[in-house]
């Protein structure tokens, strides 16, 4: 037998080895008809589920991974699998919510039906009212998010500034005439979106008494008032020039 014979058929063997161990692998990997990895995505959407659900009726300092655990029906090793620790599961289930209020909300600004002023408040009633649906969404994302620690903070001061966005937007759409690059300088929109906020609290804390429609109606109030405001300094300026 030939040395470059013997090399080809070692070769051969190693290379039927190695594809037999993938497939053995491959198949290790296949529980109850669903692959691992799509098994490791639902424990972790059952983890954001849960944690959802214990920040926002226990509390995050009240809160402990056993728990979160529990209520997912899940063992502790498993929270470890997709989060270093209880902080960066409430990075995640922040995140989701405010992803999910961004996307909302851009929908219903670019969408052509009404005014602009109509979609604003559209957007503003979308974002009170799924505080006052589900009451663990206001929780944590007015309450538990403050104070946990400087990571966390910076989501917080992340959100606020993807939420004075949103206000820049509204205002750009219903006055044009606001000079774009002023508008983008201009702190109004960062304080617009902080009154947003401080009204949620005051009416969440004081258990939504205050009727929806009012609160709607207050803010448009505002909002308009900050946009004729802006809109009246453009024009002057633009006299002047």
């Amino acid at each position: 037998m030939s040395v470059s014979y013997q090399i080809s058929l070692t070769l051969t063997r190693d290379i039927v080895r190695i594809m037999s161990m993938k497939t053995k692998k491959t198949r290790s990997r296949v529980y109850g008809g669903i692959k691992a990895n799509l098994r490791q995505a639902e424990r972790r959407k059952k983890l954001i589920e849960a944690g959802l659900e214990a920040f926002g009726t226990k509390g995050y300092a009240k809160t402990n991974i056993k728990m979160i655990c529990g209520i997912a029906g899940l063992t502790e090793r498993y929270f470890y699998e997709s989060f270093r620790h209880k902080e960066d599961l409430l990075r995640v289930v922040y995140r989701e919510l405010i992803d999910e209020g961004q996307r909302d909300a851009m929908a219903a600004l670019e969408d052509n039906e009404g005014t602009p002023v109509d979609a604003a408040a559209r957007v503003l009633r979308m974002f009170y009212q799924r505080f006052y649906q589900d009451p663990r969404r206001a929780q944590i994302q007015l309450f538990e998010i403050l104070g946990v620690s400087k990571n966390i903070d910076r989501e917080y001061q992340n959100a606020m500034r993807l939420l004075a966005d949103l206000v820049r937007l509204f205002l750009y759409k219903v006055f044009p005439r606001i000079h774009e690059e002023k508008l983008s300088r201009s702190i109004i929109p960062t304080g617009l979106a902080g009154s947003i906020i401080m009204i949620a609290h005051e009416w969440v804390l004081n258990g939504f008494v205050t009727p929806l429609d009012d609160i709607i109606s207050e803010c448009m109030d505002l909002f308009m008032a900050m946009g004729k405001h802006l809109n009246k300094k453009s024009g002057s300026r633009s006299e002047r020039a």
